[in-house]
């Protein structure tokens, strides 16, 4: 196995928004003091506050280090640093420590590719509720990285990701259903969840539902509403749904195509 990651994992790619609360105690008034530096850029600052808090068992101020030397802010970037707060933090079953840690192992950022814990973290953050992992959970299923492929366990996670509305995981969950992977063939359900998927702005979303409309797959055959959603995918660059903007635009003839290419905001 190569240490190239399938684009489609890069989907829950690893976030460094800080943790912030608001100041109801005297710990949490520390903590927000270091907010307050990170935020005007006292980067070193901040690191001074959260450090003992880190050291002390707050999943939180750990999580930031993390970022901090993640990021190279008020020190130099170390990759290595940052797994090793995130564990910290992981182990207090924080999970957007759980899948940040995870993304960085797979990503390989600090030596070379470990999927297999990348994939101890992610089943905890997922277990935890975070739908980022239970949707790389999936896709890490699927490619049978970190354990051997499961379409059972891919469906089973990325369709709770799909429940909590990550376009990403309705797109790739709508593939499962079309492909009778992990579950039966189900072109409806395909349809409903490309559907969703293209409505939140999925481009690969956009352009599998514009060939649902023109093939009439798993809803009635549409050639309006294949022709405007292929054009929403072609503007966001997926190619392929060129095929389908040109088939759809001769088959409805150029008045129709050109009101439905003013209604895709095409002109």
């Amino acid at each position: 196995m190569s240490g190239r990651i399938p684009t489609l994992l890069k989907a829950g790619a690893v976030g460094l928004a800080l943790f912030a609360t608001a100041p109801a105690s005297a710990a949490d008034k520390t903590f927000a003091d270091g907010m307050q530096a990170y935020e005007s850029t006292r980067f070193e600052e901040a690191m001074r506050i959260w450090r003992p808090l880190a050291e002390a068992g707050d999943a939180k101020a750990a999580f930031n280090l993390g970022a901090l030397y993640l990021e190279g802010k008020g020190v130099a970037r170390d990759p290595a640093a940052a797994l090793d707060w995130w564990r910290r933090a992981g182990e207090a079953e924080n999970p957007n420590a759980q899948h940040n840690l995870a993304l960085t192992l797979i990503a390989g950022d600090a030596g070379d590719p470990d999927y297999g814990e990348a994939l101890h973290w992610l089943v905890r953050a997922a277990e935890n509720g975070d739908a980022r992992s239970q949707y790389t959970l999936g896709k890490m299923y699927l490619y049978g990285l970190g354990a051997p492929r499961n379409y059972d366990a891919a469906y089973r996670w990325m369709g709770l990701a799909a429940e909590a509305g990550l376009p990403a995981a309705l797109y790739n969950v709508g593939k499962l259903s079309r492909d009778g992977l992990g579950v039966e063939p189900d072109m409806k359900d395909a349809y409903w969840l490309f559907s969703q998927a293209a409505v939140a702005g999925h481009p690969k979303a956009q352009a599998a539902l514009a060939v649902r409309y023109q093939n009439g797959e798993g809803v009635a055959r549409n050639p309006e509403r294949a022709l405007f959603w292929a054009l929403q995918a072609l503007r966001q660059g997926i190619g392929r749904a060129q095929d389908t903007v040109d088939a759809m635009s001769k088959e409805l003839g150029p008045e129709a195509a050109e009101r439905v290419r003013k209604e895709a905001g095409a002109n």
